[in-house]
């Protein structure tokens, strides 16, 4: 019988924060993308005035800001960058619904939960990292070998809809097994990673950096994400600024100027990974190996990613993860990354 354990607690605490965040900077929220009333003004060649056009992007801890800022990605950037800063995708989704940012990137779970609750965004970019950060540990004196060995175990996929839980399903399933041969326990990551040092969960699905702060503490690989995961994370809009002629070349620059920051930090981890360090706190060593496993790169919108997208949907909907099934196609704006 399948056992699951969430922590309502921590969800209690994310949605205040959420709801704390989004407050913080929804009273910018009505001035709009552009800088000036009505639609941005166009050039003599016909398109859009950047110099009028503010584009508002929500990261996640500085890190995007931060990417883009040592790479000289945004050197020469035509319009204005107005950054607003979150902890996790949640936040910075709800913000995004409410109009207080034009732009985003989360991973596929958040978004298809978003997506699926009638929120007015669209998928304008994609961005991919190698499904080796994201593995089933276990510790280095357990006798689990296989996935087939955890028939019976306590796992942790992390959070409920997080790409451990997905690359728990479809390890399962490959190794013969369903989520009822084991017992599941949603914890977020730093429970998760207390439980499983004290023992108390026989093995822990997450991603980096605590698959390589695990490793470095002596935890064992079992399985990685590589031909579960895909490795995908979306940049998402506003309906609304992809409506708007400025905004949206602006965010079609935008995403060039973020792959070329990807192209960076893959010839330069050394260099990177300092500054990844900085601003997670992580030991210089853990940074490095996340920066070298993980290997940006923000693919244009086809037809397979259009796929994996929906494969991804169609798990999490047989999983009970989404409410109901999504019919992902129409959410793709493919024309920005073409």
């Amino acid at each position: 019988m399948l056992r699951v354990f969430r922590l309502l607690g921590s969800r209690l605490r994310v949605g205040v924060a959420a709801l704390v965040a989004v407050v913080a900077v929804v009273a910018v929220a009505a001035c709009g993308s552009d800088s000036d009333d009505g639609p941005a003004a166009t050039t003599a060649t016909g398109r859009p005035d950047l110099s009028r056009v503010t584009l508002r992007v929500a990261d996640q801890v500085g890190q995007l800001k931060a990417l883009l800022e040592a790479s000289d990605a945004l050197a020469g950037v035509p319009y204005k960058i107005e950054w607003s800063d979150f902890s996790a995708a949640a936040p910075l989704l709800q913000a995004l619904r409410a109009g207080a940012a034009d732009i985003g990137q989360a991973g596929d779970a958040p978004i298809l939960n978003a997506l699926g609750a009638g929120a007015p965004l669209k998928v304008v970019g994609a961005t991919r990292a190698s499904a080796k950060g994201v593995a089933i540990l276990v510790p280095k004196d357990s006798p689990i070998r296989t996935v087939a060995d955890l028939r019976g175990k306590t796992v942790s996929p992390s959070t409920e809809g997080s790409i451990g839980h997905y690359l728990l399903l479809g390890a399962l399933k490959e190794a013969g097994l369903t989520p009822d041969d084991l017992t599941i326990s949603f914890l977020a990551p730093p429970a998760a990673s207390a439980a499983f040092d004290a023992g108390q969960i026989d093995a822990w699905v997450t991603w980096d950096p605590y698959v390589a702060l695990a490793e470095r503490k002596g935890a064992r690989i079992v399985r990685d994400g590589e031909g579960i995961n895909s490795g995908l994370g979306f940049v998402v809009a506003t309906e609304d600024a992809v409506e708007d002629a400025g905004t949206k070349a602006a965010i079609a620059d935008f995403l060039t100027r973020q792959r070329n920051a990807f192209t960076w930090s893959n010839q330069k981890p050394e260099e990177f990974s300092k500054i990844f360090a900085s601003l997670t706190k992580l030991p210089e060593p853990v940074a490095l190996d996340v920066v070298k496993r993980r290997q940006w790169s923000a693919p244009p919108i086809d037809d397979q990613i259009v796929s994996q997208f929906q494969k991804t949907a169609d798990v999490y909907a047989e999983a009970g993860v989404l409410e109901k099934k999504i019919d992902v196609k129409p959410f793709f704006v493919r024309s920005l990354t073409s």
